[in-house]
């Protein structure tokens, strides 16, 4: 008989949870069955359905919602049930507390989540930290695996009460060809490619266009670095709710300090390799596929001190990291990388680092995972 795994996301997008996703439905043989919810964008569930059973839960929001939440987990038990799931698998915090109380109330045998980053934890409201922190250890013992994306991440569930023998740290897929260290005469055509002129330093952000990233305030950091002698400019690629506000921004922006918006690239090496410094400001993350792909090509990066940052830096990436919300350290860390010119910029990572995320490499990961575990469970029940 096949194995029937239902996937469960809050919100189906484009971000790391997403590419998680698509992780396991490339790698593991079942039929499949993805639960969305009810923000998630149209293009990405058309793209999810086009392979693979989707069911869009209405009730299935990002926010704690006294009335809605209690009808998400019923949905989802008979969704469960009506699938006759073997697995269901998690995404993101939301559907994560909900899908695996769901499934156990469903007799679901495996229940995996997978984890880009914590619920909890700085860069969160304290009370709406607290209230995550309670509800991921008490439901902890609910989840056969996590999944999780680095070892910084691993350490905070741990601390948390998620019992270690439940953590297995697996890669989100990155395909790093692309990602290589540019010679200077590449670097000079790219620059001329996106309009910028000579002599400038070349700042890049690579994200989601949201507060929660730090990217709206970006500009305001560089004006503290930006000078006439030295005129900065910072080349966004992304898109988000926040482009509104950075476009105004752009408007009030001196000459030393030159902001250039690219919307959705699907180029980001190209963006990377034209720069001289990647910053990232976030105020939580997991581990950061940006900063991955930043050190596979050599690109030094700054960025605040989240999870994953110090566990790159661990394996040779070049940069530095300021603490978490202090703009004037993120700022001086600019600068700093700023001065220290082309000479920063280096291949110094051994490419061999770089297969964890390999695509084949994270697909035997959870294909060995879910044999391991059902093979368990079935003896278990003989």
């Amino acid at each position: 008989m096949p194995v029937r795994v239902v996937s469960v996301i809050t919100r189906l997008a484009r971000g790391g949870s997403e590419r998680r996703l698509y992780d396991v439905l490339g790698a593991v043989p079942a039929d499949h069955t993805v639960v969305v919810g009810l923000d998630s964008e149209p293009g990405a569930v058309d793209a999810v359905a086009a392979d693979h059973e989707v069911i869009v839960c209405p009730d299935l929001v990002r926010q704690v919602d006294p009335r809605r939440d209690p009808r998400a987990l019923a949905r989802l038990v008979s969704i469960f049930r009506e699938r006759s799931a073997d697995v269901v698998h998690t995404h993101q915090s939301k559907a994560g507390l909900l899908g695996r109380v769901a499934a156990r109330v469903a007799g679901v045998r495996v229940v995996y989540h997978s984890a880009s980053m914590a619920s909890f934890g700085p860069g969160y409201g304290t009370a709406e930290s607290r209230a995550f922190a309670v509800a991921e250890r008490v439901t902890a013992p609910l989840v056969t695996r996590y999944f999780v994306v680095g070892s910084d991440l691993a350490a905070r569930l741990a601390a948390n009460g998620v019992a270690p023998r439940r953590l297995q740290v697996v890669r989100s897929s990155l395909d790093l060809r692309a990602f290589t260290p540019p010679r200077r005469d590449e670097v000079d055509r790219l620059r001329t490619t996106f309009g910028i002129a000579p002599g400038r330093a070349v700042v890049c952000y690579v994200g989601s266009l949201e507060a929660r990233k730090g990217v709206l305030f970006l500009p305001d950091v560089l004006a503290r670095v930006a000078d006439g002698s030295r005129p900065v400019t910072l080349l966004v690629a992304g898109d988000g709710p926040g482009r509104t506000d950075l476009e105004a921004q752009r408007e009030r922006c001196g000459p030393d300090v030159e902001l250039v918006l690219l919307g959705h690239v699907d180029d980001v090496a190209s963006v990377m390799r034209a720069a001289d410094l990647l910053v990232l400001p976030s105020a939580a993350e997991g581990l950061p596929q940006v900063l991955v792909q930043a050190a596979s090509c050599g690109l030094p990066f700054v960025a605040y001190d989240v999870d994953g940052v110090g566990e790159l830096l661990a394996l040779g990436a070049a940069g530095r990291v300021a603490p978490a919300g202090d703009a004037a350290e993120l700022a001086r860390s600019i600068a700093t990388e700023l001065e220290a010119g082309p000479a920063n910029r280096a291949g110094a990572v051994d490419p061999a680092v770089w297969s964890a995320w390999a695509p084949e490499t994270v697909a035997e990961q959870y294909r060995a995972a879910y044999a391991r575990d059902l093979d368990s469970r079935a003896a278990g029940r003989g």
